[in-house]
C-alpha cells in the first residue's frame, strides 16, 4: 500500500477534493488494502480504477445527501459510506453488515476516522427499519434501498439510504431519500 499512496494521493487531488477529505481517504484505502488482502474486501484493483470506481462514485452523490443521517445497507468494503461521512462530518451513519470479517473492519475504519458512525453487525430486516415499499410488510427489501420513507426506532430525524443492489423500487447505485431516524 505505501507504493500506491501516492498514486492515491495525486489521484484524489486531482479530482480536488478537500486536503482534509484526502488525508481520511488515504488512511481509509491504506485499511482496505491491509485488510483487503485478509478479508477479500474488493477485487484487486489498480489505484486508478479504485479512486474512479468506488471513491469518486461514492462521492458523486454527496450534494444530494441530506443532513441526518446516512443508512448503508450491505457496507461490505465501505462503499459508498466511509467516502461520503468524510465529506459531510454533519451526516450521522449507520452501516449494516451481516458478515463478520466485514463488520469488523467497518468497525475498525470507524475507530481509526473518528466518524460519527455505528456500524450494526446483522440484516436489515433485524433492525426495525419500517417504512414503505421495497419489502413485503412496508419495509426494507434485503440488499438494497427499499422504500422512500422509513423509521429508524421512535424518534425523527431524516435520513438517507444509499448502497446495496438495484431491483425493483431500487435505484442502481441508489441514494434515496427516506423517513425519520432517532436522534443519535
Amino acid at each position: 500500500m505505501r507504493g500506491q499512496e501516492g498514486e492515491f494521493r495525486e489521484l484524489l487531488g486531482a479530482a480536488g477534493l478537500d486536503g482534509g477529505v484526502v488525508e481520511g481517504l488515504l488512511i481509509f484505502l491504506g485499511l482496505l488494502g491491509r485488510w483487503g488482502r485478509v478479508c477479500d474486501l474488493t477485487a484487486s484493483l489498480p489505484a486508478h480504477d479504485l479512486v474512479r470506481d468506488h471513491v469518486l462514485e461514492s462521492l458523486a452523490g454527496v450534494p444530494w445527501v441530506p443532513a441526518g443521517v446516512v443508512v448503508d445497507v450491505g457496507s461490505g468494503a465501505g462503499f459508498p459510506a466511509i467516502p461520503i461521512l468524510l465529506a459531510r462530518r454533519d451526516v450521522h451513519g449507520v452501516l449494516v453488515e451481516p458478515r463478520a470479517r466485514r463488520w469488523a473492519f467497518l468497525k475498525e475504519v470507524v475507530r481509526e476516522l473518528g466518524l460519527d458512525a455505528e456500524v450494526r453487525r446483522g440484516r436489515v430486516e433485524g433492525l426495525g427499519l419500517a417504512g414503505g415499499g421495497g419489502a413485503p410488510g412496508g419495509g426494507l427489501g434485503q440488499g438494497g434501498v427499499g422504500g422512500r420513507r422509513g423509521r429508524f426506532g421512535g424518534g425523527r430525524r431524516e435520513a438517507a439510504l444509499v448502497g446495496g443492489a438495484a431491483g425493483p423500487g431500487r435505484p442502481a447505485g441508489g441514494l434515496e431519500r427516506c423517513g425519520n431516524l432517532p436522534p443519535a
